[in-house]
């Protein structure tokens, strides 16, 4: 008899982990918007392409590449007025130079600031506001965790139960409620999108070693059951599907 066992990679989504409703206070939290007093959805592609910039309808808005191929903004409307909807995340300097970009373009101030360079101060003042607060992880193995943090080269050190690194300026600190995920703070973040990214990359390679860990764990009590392994195959996603035999008495 043959038994055919996927191991997924072990990983919450921020939703799973928040819950539906502290997901969505926590996205709007992330949101900068910027009233304009664009008309309508033609005018807006109009004038976004004519700034050299793309708008194209998404998920019921018009989304516009601010940086590169990922990093984008929105427009959407709400309470009557067409708003240019911002990440904390993005920086000031192109926030800045985006929202010259547009005024260029349509011969006019179209956001409700007439001063762009306050507009976007507002930006830094949000994402130095945003560094005081504490974001949800994947993390739940404490032991896990500092050894990806180790082999990352960041040093970490343990402070009581909170686990404790430096990443260039900014230093993260991890801490853990009962059996819940791991919390981390962020301080002194200059530009906090680097941050993100840096805990993407540290979230798929705690990723990797959890399915490890039960890859190893796994294969041990196959043995001790005397099983045996007919096929072993990695999927794209990178989860592992085994295939073992099981033998009777």
């Amino acid at each position: 008899m043959s038994v055919s066992i996927a191991l997924i990679p072990v990983a919450l989504t921020l939703r799973i982990v928040m819950g539906k409703k502290n997901f969505e206070n926590f996205a709007n939290s992330m949101k900068v918007k910027e009233p304009t007093n664009f008309q309508n959805e033609l005018e807006i592609v109009r004038t976004v392409r004519k700034a050299g910039y793309d708008a194209e309808k998404w998920l019921g808005v018009i989304k516009t590449h601010i940086a590169g191929d990922k990093q984008f903004m929105t427009w959407e409307h709400e309470a009557g007025k067409w708003t240019a909807i911002f990440s904390k995340l993005d920086s000031t300097e192109l926030v800045k130079s985006f929202m010259h970009s547009i005024n260029d373009a349509a011969g006019r101030n179209v956001f409700d600031s007439t001063d762009v360079g306050n507009t976007a101060g507002s930006v830094k003042q949000l994402a130095s506001a945003a560094q005081l607060l504490s974001y949800p992880t994947n993390f739940r193995d404490g032991e896990l965790l500092f050894r990806t943090l180790k082999e990352f080269g960041v040093n970490p050190l343990r402070q009581g139960g909170a686990i404790i690194c430096k990443v260039e300026q900014s230093v993260l600190t991890f801490r853990q409620f009962d059996d819940h995920p791991f919390f981390v703070e962020i301080q002194n973040a200059p530009d906090l999108k680097k941050i993100y990214e840096y805990l993407s990359d540290v979230d798929e390679d705690y990723k990797r070693c959890v399915q490890d860990m039960v890859y190893q764990k796994l294969m041990q009590r196959a043995a001790e059951k005397k099983m045996t392994v007919e096929s072993e195959q990695v999927l794209e996603d990178n989860s592992i599907v085994i295939m073992l035999n099981v033998r009777g008495e």
